[in-house]
């Protein structure tokens, strides 16, 4: 336990000081989280998926998080922007069947994301937005025996902050969110969330701006049961340890051939301290605006 909170620290240290200056925002740092947000793996950053203003845009996404001992997971998602600083999004987590209570019970949750960009006029440097996402873990749970209920609501205001910078030279963005869980159906607790992320354009002299390194830690992952689970309150990767991911986005829209468009890839180490939630997840977006 020691060494994890001491490598939580060295990771916080280096994002910190990593020194600000002005840079590009692109496709790449405007990827969709797993639960449809705007964001990194598991948390929103502060930006929206397309931020020109009076535009309209619209990002489809879809993921899968295989975990070797408990199986795979779908996660469609949505994402529109409006207006340059509006976001709404929904996603959809097809969890697979888990045997509980002597029968096999559907697992499946449903994301809905709203986020607003505050005019810090500063469309490539900090950016500032105030969301909430509504959860509706377990929503086709049916209880046969009628002894156990399930399926409850989560709701999860924010504010994440976004910041650009140079880390040995390579374009950067920090994002830094803090927020707070509230249930409906469970009880309540004091529990603060926070989360803390790094997306760096890799090696742009060689891939351009095509690759990005990212890696975000959290105490809370993209949904309050994400997979893998046990069906019940509090058994998602996160509620141990908290939950760190690392990988990879590959931007294509930064090649000329897409760059009207958004198409991104995504390959992510989920949970990756952690033996029991340890997962590899895959997925691509798509998008476009009107303008």
């Amino acid at each position: 336990m020691k060494k994890s909170i001491a490598f939580f620290y060295f990771i916080l240290s280096i994002l910190i000081l990593s020194p600000f200056v002005t840079a590009q925002t692109g496709a790449g740092f405007r990827g969709q989280s797993l639960n449809g947000s705007t964001g990194l793996f598991s948390i929103p950053t502060g930006r929206i998926g397309w931020e020109k203003n009076g535009s309209l845009g619209l990002d489809l996404g879809y993921r899968v998080i295989n975990n070797n001992d408990r199986g795979m997971t779908h996660i469609p998602a949505i994402t529109a922007s409006l207006m340059g600083w509006v976001e709404l999004s929904g996603a959809f987590d097809f969890q697979p069947n888990i045997y509980n209570h002597y029968d096999y019970n559907e697992n499946y949750d449903a994301i809905i994301g709203f986020k607003i960009k505050l005019p810090t006029n500063s469309e490539n440097s900090t950016a500032v937005a105030i969301g909430t996402n509504l959860q509706h873990i377990n929503f086709l749970y049916e209880d046969r025996a009628e002894q156990h209920n399930l399926g409850y609501n989560a709701y999860q205001p924010y504010l994440a902050i976004t910041y650009t910078g140079k880390f040995f030279a390579m374009t950067s963005e920090t994002t830094v969110v803090f927020g707070k869980t509230f249930y409906s159906g469970r009880s309540n607790n004091s529990d603060i969330d926070f989360g803390m992320g790094f997306d760096l354009i890799l090696f742009p002299d060689v891939f351009g701006n095509a690759v990005h390194w990212i890696i975000d830690f959290a105490n809370f992952s993209y949904s309050d049961n994400a997979w893998p689970n046990n069906v019940v309150y509090g058994s998602g990767p996160a509620q141990y340890r908290g939950i760190l991911n690392c990988g990879f986005r590959i931007d294509l829209s930064s090649f000329s051939a897409f760059n009207k468009h958004k198409f991104l890839l995504d390959f992510i180490f989920v949970d990756l301290f952690d033996h029991v939630g340890r997962s590899f997840s895959f997925g691509a977006v798509f998008g476009f605006s009107s303008s």
